[in-house]
């Protein structure tokens, strides 16, 4: 299955979820099937990397007590202040989101057109990102084997995690705003079929 359309606009398919509930993984399938994928956390990562382009910035928010050893930010270091500090997230998000949304602009204008893209993006609804879609996709989890999930993952605490999901919009309420839901209660190859309907669904919807 393709879904390739030459000369048009991407179609943007928008992917979000709770931590730990599979929505990297839904992702990955419906990219196996053809679609584009773009991850929101994969190119904002760049701003917190070892040779952040904005470091001088991130110090001025956060402080210098984010650098390493060897004067490079530590994204763990980050991620403990800011998901303790509402106002401190807030600035980070202010630094970060107008850079990821130039870097994704750039690639739906370039490389994406005229496919459907994949754009996993975990505060979908919490920021404007869902107003861009053509269609947005909820991945529904169970909240205690997400959680579950990201702490084996990430090697960090259960409260760590508790911290991180209460600056999002709970999972009920990224259910009932999504255009379609994926269900991912089950095995891998029951994610599997779910995606492969929602597909065609979108294909459908492309054409």
């Amino acid at each position: 299955m393709q879904s390739v359309q030459p000369g048009k606009k991407a179609f943007l398919v928008g992917i979000t979820g709770m931590i730990g509930g599979g929505k990297s993984t839904a992702a990955k399938i419906l990219e196996e099937l053809g679609g584009f994928g773009i991850s929101a956390d994969r190119l904002a990562k760049r701003y917190t990397e070892p040779d952040s382009p904005i470091l001088t910035e991130l110090t001025e928010l956060l402080g210098k007590d984010i650098l390493d050893s060897e004067g490079r930010p530590d994204r763990k270091k980050i991620s403990d202040i800011v998901f303790r500090d509402a106002d401190k997230l807030a600035g980070l998000n202010r630094l970060i989101h107008p850079r990821v949304r130039k870097d994704f602009q750039n690639i739906l204008e370039t490389t994406a057109q005229g496919r459907m893209v994949i754009w996993e993006v975990p505060l979908l609804f919490e920021t404007d990102a869902h107003t861009l879609c053509d269609a947005t996709v909820t991945v529904d989890s169970d909240p205690e084997e997400s959680i579950a999930r990201t702490v084996s993952r990430d090697g960090t605490t259960k409260e760590d995690v508790l911290a991180r999901i209460k600056n999002q919009l709970p999972l009920t309420e990224k259910l009932k705003r999504a255009d379609y839901i994926i269900r991912n209660r089950g095995d891998l190859e029951s994610l599997r079929e779910e995606c492969k309907t929602l597909y065609s669904v979108l294909l459908g919807r492309m054409s």
